[in-house]
């Protein structure tokens, strides 16, 4: 048997070509828009998940006024967070700035101040010979600090952004707290079919990020708890004078960053403790091994794994990606995006999934 060959035309017509051009023309110009409007985005999606996090507080603040208000509860919701705000700043910064003063004035900045001086970081640099890089890494810094000036507009300029974007989060959650009620009982009058199912799915993902969020919080007030205590045991043991609620208050604002912000809190609050007493930082770097080990495998997915069902991996990718697209808030609704988007693609697909299963059994 022979096969023949066959010639095979493939036409094109203008219209096809035209339509692959609009649409190539239209995901450019998405594109584009969305690389505009990324910065905006980040924050509305900010404030979305703050003012879903602050909903349980203004509701339940709102039935214990007689005016049943959600204006005044927002507001009083609002100044109870300020208020807590304000005075863990004036409880750390104040310390932590006087703290930095005092290591500063310490820290040897000659040769002959290295023979003069006798601090835990000057008996390391002499028992590790390490005079000479040391003075060179003190004359770098001096020649960087020659161009402060210039140093300091730039710092300025980010910190007035930082604070316009904190500004305009914070008024998009106040009105998203206002509002939101109204808007989601016209979103559900719009509903014409399968009204129930998307009332599911929404009630799941509200309960999801409400629960993160308290859960997230009682781990870093456990992890705060537990410093403070290590920090007083430790302190006088090795008879050191040091800020502890301070550095117990770092350790619990860091904490909410999921999975790596009880690190970083751990790397400052040794940093610190070593410009103090190295055995009191050599103890507190112990303790944080052990009890980030203890926490990673007791608290974090006994209380978190109830409320997202993510596996490890799936929450350190999404942590890693939350802290590289917004830094420390993007971290924050990394995880409870990501559990929000398991919940919908379970109630879509949910079923396929239980018929393959059955199907192969």
């Amino acid at each position: 048997m022979f096969s023949q060959n066959k010639n095979i035309h493939v036409s094109i017509t203008t219209n096809t070509i035209i339509r692959a051009v609009i649409v190539a023309v239209a995901a450019i110009l998405i594109f584009k828009f969305v690389s505009f409007v990324a910065y905006p985005l980040q924050l509305i999606g900010t404030a979305i998940f703050l003012a879903i996090a602050l909903n349980p507080a203004v509701s339940w603040i709102s039935n214990k006024l007689r005016s049943k208000s959600r204006i005044r509860a927002t507001a009083v919701a609002y100044i109870i967070v300020l208020f807590l705000l304000a005075g863990f700043l004036m409880l750390v910064i104040p310390p932590i700035a006087k703290q930095a003063v005092d290591v500063a004035g310490n820290i040897p900045t000659t040769i002959e101040d290295l023979n003069n001086q006798n601090s835990p970081v000057v008996e390391f640099i002499k028992n590790n010979n390490l005079a000479n890089e040391y003075t060179q890494f003190v004359t770098g810094v001096r020649n960087n600090l020659q161009n402060i000036g210039a140093q300091a507009v730039n710092v300025l300029s980010t910190l007035g952004s930082a604070l316009i974007s904190v500004i305009t989060v914070l008024i998009l959650t106040f009105m998203m707290l206002v509002e939101g009620p109204s808007w989601m009982k016209r979103f559900w009058e719009m509903q014409n079919h399968d009204l129930e199912r998307r009332k599911r799915i929404m009630n799941k993902m509200y309960r999801m990020v409400t629960g993160y969020v308290n859960g997230q919080l009682l781990i870093a007030t456990i992890a705060a708890t537990f410093a403070l205590i290590a920090l007083l045991i430790g302190s006088s043991v090795f008879n050191v004078s040091i800020n502890v609620v301070a550095l117990a208050l770092i350790v619990g604002l860091i904490g909410l960053i999921p999975m790596i912000g009880n690190t970083l809190a751990a790397v400052i609050v040794v940093f610190v403790c070593l410009f103090v007493s190295v055995p009191l930082a050599i103890s507190m770097a112990v303790f944080f091994l052990v009890y980030q080990q203890v926490e990673n495998a007791t608290l974090q997915p006994y209380i978190q794994s109830k409320y997202n069902e993510l596996t490890p991996l799936t929450v350190f990718i999404a942590a890693l990606l939350g802290v590289g697209a917004g830094g420390f808030l993007g971290a924050l609704i990394a995880i409870p995006a990501v559990g929000c988007l398991r919940i919908l693609i379970l109630e879509l697909y949910g079923h396929r999934l239980n018929q393959n299963k059955l199907t192969k059994s």
